[in-house]
């Protein structure tokens, strides 16, 4: 069963085993280290995510809906994760140091704005196929 976490504003937390399965909604993970964490199919609501790590993370099946990113490191594994309305300023993806590629296989966005993060998604523009 999940936990859920309403309105918390949680900055620089740096403990990323701590999170899965958990229903985030309008949070604020400024700073935060979820470098390693696993979010299999953790759903975040309204979040704002900024200079924010998910480099080494897990978001198997995660969802993202009307969230924020800006300057996170986005060198994770995002296989299968849904971005629903969610906007993406100037954020990291591609190869990680060890010259590993990033997973984003069947990933898609609806209706994301992206500025300056050449996402390696699809968009999908009317509907996410469940």
């Amino acid at each position: 069963m999940p936990h859920f976490r309403v309105g918390e504003k949680i900055r620089n937390y740096k403990h990323p085993n701590d999170l899965e399965p958990t229903i985030w909604v309008d949070c604020d993970l400024t700073g935060c280290g979820l470098s390693g964490a696993q979010l299999y199919s953790s759903i975040f609501t309204k979040c704002h995510f900024e200079d924010t790590d998910f480099y080494w993370c897990s978001a198997f099946q995660a969802t993202f809906i009307d969230c924020k990113f800006v300057n996170c490191d986005l060198r994770g594994a995002f296989t299968e994760t849904r971005f629903i309305r969610c906007g993406f300023v100037h954020c990291q993806v591609g190869d990680n140091e060890l010259g590993g590629k990033t997973e984003w296989k069947n990933t898609v966005a609806l209706e994301c704005v992206i500025a300056g993060s050449p996402l390696p998604i699809v968009e999908a523009p009317d509907e996410i196929s469940g």
